[in-house]
């Protein structure tokens, strides 16, 4: 029986030994699981950084932008004011070389002041003059006041009438 003890303990010692054997390996699989999970979680981590990193960078970018943006706003309010101030200041009574405006054609605006006593008037006279173009406006207001020590004529700008 003492044989038969041994041969049980050979068996059960190789069993042992076997299933030793086994759960060594599925212990070493489950580490090389671990290992790999662990290395894809600290690539998730540094993905979850880059993330926070550029989220950062894009409010800085965002919040530059929303000045910008207030600020071209308030030019853009200061241009319209300056635009408005300057209609508004436009003359309300303009004086006509000789000819009435064609339809579509263009009109320049053209100031001229009375520079001393010699002139007909005193101040500036504002001019509408229907021309082709801003050269052609100041020449036929140069030809109609030809003393230029009476008379300064500034450059023709466009001139765009109200809508009534």
């Amino acid at each position: 029986m003492s044989a038969l003890w041994m041969l049980a303990a050979l068996a059960s010692l190789g069993t042992g030994v076997m299933g030793e054997r086994i759960l060594r390996i599925r212990a070493r699989r489950q580490s090389d699981k671990l290992a790999a999970l662990t290395e894809r979680l600290e690539i998730y981590a540094n993905y979850g950084k880059l993330a926070a990193v550029r989220r950062a960078e894009t409010e800085e970018t965002l919040t530059a932008l929303e000045r910008d943006i207030a600020a071209a706003e308030s030019e853009i309010q200061t241009l319209r004011s300056a635009a408005e101030d300057a209609a508004a200041s436009l003359p309300a009574e303009f004086h006509c070389v000789d000819r009435v405006a064609r339809s579509g054609g263009p009109l320049w605006f053209v100031a001229v002041e009375a520079l001393d006593a010699s002139a007909p008037w005193s101040g500036v006279r504002h001019y509408a003059v229907a021309a082709d173009s801003a050269e052609e406006a100041r020449k036929r207001v140069t030809e109609r006041h030809p003393s230029t020590t009476a008379f300064a004529i500034a450059a023709a700008a466009p001139l765009v009438l109200p809508e009534r």
